[in-house]
């Protein structure tokens, strides 16, 4: 499928409702709205019937809490074991010209921001929260509709399942949820993931088509480190909210590094 790309700015709220209980989904149907007036209308290479659609990608926004910054990926990582079992993620990345150690990502900077400083008040961390936004991206495909809901159903997934995945953990730390529902969440979602993942590589020109093959390559990593989650049947506590916040810190960051590459 080839696509062009139109790079748009939009505001969201911050602020994302986020529900989750013992279901047996965690996709969210995006219903987008047909623009017929725009002239970037792309073919696909698939058969008849076809339909043209406009899919709207919403900026992408996140504020994680870095609780160290190294300038070597190597302390990073060093300090990141640390903290995985006491229920972060420990995730490293590069930031800058160094290395952060990202604990959590939040939807409103005001709890980001909360965290932080907690971090600093009572472990003595010089955490910070960091802002992760990319800008939003329209698209006007004519395609098969399952083609285009593909599409669009892929990039709606990961941004709920990276929501998903932080309130579980966040669940999972309340008491409010017991370890083998927070498996058996993951295990569903892995599902989905795969899914989703599949429904993409399906469509005729997808590995040549940067997006798709983007979108398809960060939802079987999801659906890997879910699964991981399901099946670790030793991580109980704090380790499997590491775990868990792990998994969401690398979809958003993922998501957010392919749609800022666009």
């Amino acid at each position: 499928m080839n696509m062009r790309r139109v790079q748009v700015r939009r505001e969201r709220p911050t602020a994302l409702a986020v529900s989750v209980a013992l279901c047996v989904t965690m996709l969210i149907v995006y219903v987008l709205t047909l623009n017929p007036g725009r002239p970037d209308v792309v073919e696909s290479m698939a058969a008849a019937p076809r339909v043209t659609r406009q899919i709207d990608f919403e900026p992408l926004e996140g504020w994680c809490v870095a609780m160290a910054e190294c300038a070597s990926e190597q302390e990073a990582r060093l300090q990141a074991s640390a903290w995985v079992g006491r229920g972060a993620a420990g995730y490293v990345t590069r930031l800058g010209d160094g290395w952060a150690v990202l604990g959590a990502v939040y939807a409103s900077e005001k709890d980001a921001r909360r965290i932080a400083r907690r971090l600093e008040d009572e472990e003595g961390l010089p955490a910070k929260a960091i802002r992760l936004r990319s800008e939003g991206l329209t698209l006007r495909i004519t395609a098969p509709e399952a083609q285009i809901e593909a599409v669009a159903g892929a990039d709606a997934l990961l941004r709920t399942q990276a929501e998903q995945l932080g309130s579980v953990a966040l669940q999972l730390d309340k008491g409010e949820i017991g370890a083998d529902a927070a498996r058996t969440l993951c295990a569903l979602a892995a599902t989905e993931s795969a899914d989703a993942a599949k429904a993409l590589a399906s469509i005729p020109g997808a590995s040549d088509n940067a997006l798709c093959r983007g979108l398809c390559e960060r939802l079987q990593a999801l659906s890997g480190m879910q699964q991981t989650i399901a099946g670790n049947t030793r991580a109980t506590g704090a380790s499997l909210s590491g775990m868990l916040r792990c998994a969401q810190v690398e979809c958003f960051v993922g998501q957010y590094e392919l749609l800022s590459g666009m």
